[in-house]
């Protein structure tokens, strides 16, 4: 699949009504692209007291990078742009290929969810080897994860300042605070600390739009 993921604040202090907007139009007229499989949109959660640099994220997902340029390429794209340009700044945008490890089954429009992404580095010194144990063993326990709705990987590519990203989904963060205090939670972060290096994570309060 070929994948979108943005960030971005609202150009008016005006939040309530940026929000409005974005809900009620923008998300509409994405919704409308040809050939969008999956949309989520969230609001970025501060962790640790620390506030994040942008208040949204949305994440597009395509069946491959043809589909995504065709969707561009129609009447809704522009207005798209035109909205974005009034409504939207200080944007960050991630296109890459990626899969799904486990679907997000039975979702529905509308549907509260919360979405971790972590953008990460592996031991670029031994990178076949970190890259054979990240496909093979890091991801069979995170797949393992009790409550977990969704989980996509992919490599950002040539420009970004991380090798990989993945993106796990649950109904609340209660579940996802839940999955990892399990015992395969656990074993997953000890894994984390032999695999993952340089983690960047996005925790945000989501929404299933398709």
């Amino acid at each position: 699949m070929n994948f979108t993921f943005v960030a971005f604040n609202y150009q008016s202090a005006d939040i309530e009504a940026e929000e409005r907007n974005y809900l009620g139009h923008h998300v509409g007229l994405a919704k409308n692209l040809p050939g969008i499989r999956q949309y989520y949109t969230g609001r970025t959660l501060e962790h640790r007291g620390e506030k994040p640099t942008h208040f949204r994220h949305a994440l597009l997902m395509f069946d491959n990078v043809d589909a995504s340029s065709k969707a561009m390429q129609t009447p809704a794209w522009p207005a798209i742009i035109a909205d974005t340009q009034a409504h939207l700044k200080d944007l960050r945008t991630s296109i890459f290929d990626g899969e799904v490890i486990v679907p997000f089954e039975n979702r529905e429009p509308g549907q509260k969810c919360f979405v971790m992404a972590a953008e990460f580095n592996l031991d670029k010194a031994y990178l076949e080897a970190a890259e054979k144990r990240y496909r093979e063993h890091h991801t069979g326990i995170a797949r393992r994860l009790p409550g977990l709705r969704s989980y996509m990987i992919g490599k950002l590519g040539a420009g970004a300042d991380r090798y990989r990203i993945a993106i796990l989904a649950f109904d609340s963060v209660e579940a996802f605070k839940d999955a990892y205090r399990s015992p395969i939670g656990a074993e997953l972060i000890k894994d984390e600390e032999a695999t993952i290096r340089d983690a960047r994570v996005y925790r945000l309060d989501a929404r299933v739009e398709i």
